[in-house]
């Protein structure tokens, strides 16, 4: 709501005549942190030359909506991706008043993790899909809903529905059609944008599917607004204000295009971005996406010897990979399911299987091999130092199946676990009397978000350098060698001193060094 307060401040009236794409954040991205730093919309994506990000991706999916769109705002999320079958003449559009929904068929098990649509079964005959898009009325919208409550509501499809054009020939599952994105008139926007106006600024979360979504359809119930589950903090006033928003937007109808044959992706997590980009030939063959996009792998004479957009036909790339926008060496080695997004890597680097290389300089010392255990996420992000205004780079580093939001009290930080150690031992691996000294003294709860884990470096490759010093000794179970006098900070200090340019420039860097193997112009 504060996005379209401040597109109505500076562009007044005129905005109602405007169709939006509004992307929203959707948090810190805790779980997939390369995503973290500059936004999930510009997330690496292996389509395109020079690369596209996620932005251009949504754009090029989204590219036929404006012409069956009416002035509004249709918004979804920045880590998600659909893919559908949209016949030219279908009869489906965004003109009508209230919202229009995305809805695409799940099994039951999805939809306990996402919004479920409820249908207006006077609208069909028999509740079976007859065309690959279809336009429905919604009696009532709920969300991340129990399998018992999804078929008591009557949410759940008919048996006959899996074989009709729904992709589910692999799944036994029962079916419910599920939320992506969805669009409102300006007329509602307004309606939306004085609820803000009068209410600001909102001292509480509110969500963009659940508490916008819900409050629609003649069946919906309000029963959901003292329920303070997926918020990150309930405050006493987030009841109230969701009781506000139910009773402003109670009444209006939500339409439902169900697009039959599509399937949606999700990739804010580490394991789905690996999964989706090394993995899933569906994803990728519906994407069109590439293993390597701009991509260039240098001989030891330093010279671009593969082509820009081919795997490198040597042993030391496995299967798998996905490379994008990076320089590589011709004998290094990227192990199987691994993805590097902005690296340069050196030779003698052995990445390992299951890995996120993003935005690391990676080089060997002299007669030692640079070598990133299997399942490490790297990434290296430039900050600017508080005290000393100096761009300064921090590498975060962890297993990939650590949890990174799990939050304990202070008193039960060594029961968090890194790299599969207590913060117990991790304390004696980095010199430190107690866990909690890892931690801000005021910090009410303690995660390894805001751990003081990573040290502050000069450059990028001392601070890739430094970080593998310190898994390397956890790993061994000795004492970190690089501790003394060096800086730690957290996940979330960098995020309050990240410098975008800082970031931009190494990837420009790597854009001049791509462009001028291949004599591409910039």
């Amino acid at each position: 709501m504060e996005v379209l307060y401040q597109l109505r401040q500076q562009y007044g009236k005129e905005l109602d005549n405007w169709k939006v794409l509004l992307i929203h954040a959707g948090g810190y991205s805790q779980r997939l942190p390369s995503a973290s730093v500059l936004g999930k919309v510009f997330l690496a994506t292996p389509v395109g030359s020079p690369m596209w990000q996620m932005l251009e991706l949504k754009l090029a999916l989204y590219m036929d909506f404006p012409q069956r769109m009416k002035p509004g705002v249709f918004l979804c999320s920045s880590d998600t991706v659909e893919t559908f079958e949209c016949p030219p003449r279908a009869n489906w559009f965004f003109t009508q008043d209230g919202f229009t929904a995305l809805a695409h068929p799940s099994p039951v098990s999805i939809g306990t993790g996402h919004g479920v649509f409820i249908l207006d079964q006077s609208d069909s005959v028999d509740g079976v899909p007859h065309d690959s898009v279809e336009m429905r009325e919604c009696v009532q919208f709920i969300h991340k809903p129990t399998v018992e409550e999804m078929h008591a509501k009557g949410a759940v499809l008919p048996q006959e529905a899996s074989t009709v054009f729904l992709q589910n020939t692999n799944n036994a599952e029962p079916l419910v059609y599920t939320d992506s994105a969805f669009y409102f008139d300006h007329q509602t926007g307004n309606k939306l944008l004085d609820f803000y106006k009068k209410n600001k600024p909102l001292n509480c979360e509110l969500e963009a599917y659940g508490d916008f979504l819900r409050p629609l359809g003649p069946n919906a119930t309000d029963e959901y607004v003292n329920i303070a589950a997926n918020v990150c903090e309930a405050t006493s006033e987030l009841a109230p204000t969701k009781t506000k928003l139910f009773k402003l937007l109670k009444g209006l109808p939500l339409h439902v295009v169900l697009l039959n044959n599509s399937r949606f992706y999700h990739l804010g997590t580490t394991a789905e971005y690996l999964d989706h980009l090394c993995c899933n030939t569906s994803f990728q063959s519906e994407l069109g996406l590439s293993p390597k996009v701009f991509t260039a792998i240098f001989d030891k004479e330093n010279k671009a010897s593969e082509a820009l957009h081919q795997l490198p036909k040597l042993s030391q790339v496995q299967d798998e990979v996905c490379l994008m926008h990076s320089v590589v060496s011709s004998d290094a080695t990227i192990g199987r399911r691994s993805v590097v997004e902005y690296g340069d890597i050196g030779k003698d680097v052995n990445v390992g299987a299951n890995c996120i290389i993003s935005n690391c300089v990676l080089e060997a010392k002299i007669a030692t091999r640079c070598i990133v255990p299997d399942y490490t996420f790297m990434h290296t992000v430039a900050v600017v130092e508080k005290e000393t205004k100096l761009l300064r780079y921090v590498t975060i580093v962890f297993d990939i199946r650590d949890d990174m939001k799990k939050s304990v009290a202070p008193n039960d930080a060594g029961k968090l676990r890194y790299y599969g150690m207590s913060l117990d031992d991790v304390a004696k691996c980095l010199q430190k009397p107690t866990p909690q000294q890892l931690f801000p003294s005021n910090a009410q709860s303690c995660s390894l978000w805001n751990g003081k884990l990573f040290p502050l470096s000069d450059d990028m490759t001392t601070s890739a350098s430094v970080a593998m010093e310190m898994v390397r000794a956890l790993h061994a179970g000795k004492k970190c060698p690089v501790s003394g006098d060096i800086t730690r900070v957290s996940v979330a200090n960098v995020m309050s001193e990240r410098s975008t340019a800082g970031m931009l420039q190494f990837r420009d860097e790597l854009f001049d060094k791509i462009s001028a193997a291949f004599n591409l112009k910039k």
